[in-house]
């Protein structure tokens, strides 16, 4: 099992607290089905869930930043702990995934700033 980065209050929760604020990749919804949950077969649905946590908890766009820098770590953790011929291409998918939540996650740190 890859060790991720997570803060402890992800790590000392229940796996009930961690659904409540987690739901894999993507927004849920419609949307849901065109955000990808693995890389060329990677399943990064724990760095995703970790980044939902993180937007979960708020705060200013340093803790924004902070959780999108952690997410595209850890699914490069689990992309190189698969290794393999697909490595660079995985780690390309990696970055332009973590470009895409960079570029279009603002509304979902918002609003769970807005919510807490």
């Amino acid at each position: 099992m890859v060790k991720l980065h997570a803060p402890s209050s992800y790590n000392n929760a229940s796996d009930a607290e961690r659904a409540s604020q987690s739901n894999g990749c993507g927004p849920g919804g419609w949307k849901f089905d065109v955000v990808p949950d693995n890389l060329l077969g990677v399943d990064v649905v724990a760095a995703c869930n970790i980044h939902d946590w993180m937007y979960g908890e708020g705060g200013g766009e340093d803790d924004r930043e902070w959780a999108d820098r952690i997410f595209l770590m850890n699914m490069k953790r689990l992309v190189r702990a698969a290794g393999g011929p697909l490595l660079p291409a995985r780690l390309c998918l990696a970055w332009w995934y973590w470009r895409g939540v960079v570029k279009l996650g603002r509304p979902a740190f918002d609003y769970d700033v807005a919510d807490s």
